[in-house]
């Protein structure tokens, strides 16, 4: 047992890819990696479009108990598949965990078996992972965008294996929410991949998780927004002074759309059935994690 503790101790595993949503799949290969060393290393290939912000990759990490070391596409394009692994092992890299269709080098010529015969020659060990499937489909970050931007917050959520969250700063505002009766705390946040409407959602500060009902729009009923805005309101709740603070908001479910209503009257009748629906969503979820 301690030989074998030893020698986990003694490697450092490494993962290679965009690792834009840190989804189920990506967290079968840190599961693998974490059992064969106590060092494990996402080496990030930053490109493209990002699903989480800096700071909430961050987050994700923590949790994960892993490091992250960005690798610019620009810096690595053009390596072939033996300069590239040649990098990996400068980077202190003794085993390389990858999933079976993985593609590098320069046009993706190498594959998971290339990397495998370029191992023995270099000295790092290669090990392969099915990838993990939902249905017929491998789990990937384009689909997982996809389903957010069509409101199917649940299955995404799947996907992802947690929830889908956003990280803001709490920004007074002009207590609209307040006036209507229904206090929000105004979250900025960047640019979301969902539709304009209305949420369950968790408000999470400073560890504590508080169900909460959000609006994700440009609020076309009473001040039409330039940019879109997210909204708070937690229910029958006594919240702390939360100006300026960072808060995490976890999106559970699409409540439904926003639209504009011709009178505020109609827009606070609309509101109290949101809360309604809300609280159906809330023992829904109770039921299933009883039954679990």
């Amino acid at each position: 047992m301690e030989r074998a503790q030893q020698s986990k101790s003694q490697k450092s595993c490494c993962l290679v890819g965009k690792f834009s949503a840190l989804h189920r799949g990506h967290r079968k290969l840190i599961e693998e990696a974490k059992k064969r060393c106590s060092d494990v290393k996402l080496v990030t290939v930053k490109r493209g479009e990002q699903l989480f912000s800096g700071e909430e990759r961050e987050e994700l990490l923590k949790e994960l108990r892993v490091e992250s070391v960005e690798l610019p596409f620009e810096h690595i394009k053009e390596l072939s598949p033996e300069e590239f692994l040649k990098l990996l092992k400068e980077m202190g890299c003794s085993v390389l965990v990858v999933g079976k269709e993985w593609r590098f080098g320069k046009g993706r010529s190498g594959t998971a078996e290339t990397a495998k015969k370029l191992g023995r020659k270099l000295g790092i060990e290669v090990v392969t992972v099915e990838p993990v499937k939902e249905g017929e489909s491998k789990i990937s970050t384009s689909e997982i965008v996809k389903l957010l931007r069509e409101g199917s917050i649940e299955e995404a959520n799947r996907l992802l294996g947690f929830n889908y969250f956003t990280v803001g700063t709490v920004e007074r505002g002009k207590g609209l929410g307040r006036r209507l009766g229904f206090p929000t705390l105004n979250v900025k946040v960047k640019e979301l991949p969902l539709p304009y409407g209305v949420y369950a959602v968790n408000l999470v500060i400073e560890g504590r998780k508080l169900p909460a009902v959000a609006n994700y729009g440009v609020r076309p009923t009473v001040e039409r927004d330039s940019k879109p805005v997210l909204e708070v309101h937690v229910p029958k709740a006594h919240l702390p002074q939360l100006y300026g603070k960072r808060v995490r908001v976890e999106f559970l479910k699409f409540l439904r759309p926003e639209k504009r209503f011709s009178t505020v009257e109609e827009l606070k009748n609309q509101i109290k059935l949101d809360l309604k629906k809300f609280q159906t969503v809330l023992e829904e979820r109770v039921g299933r994690e009883q039954e679990v």
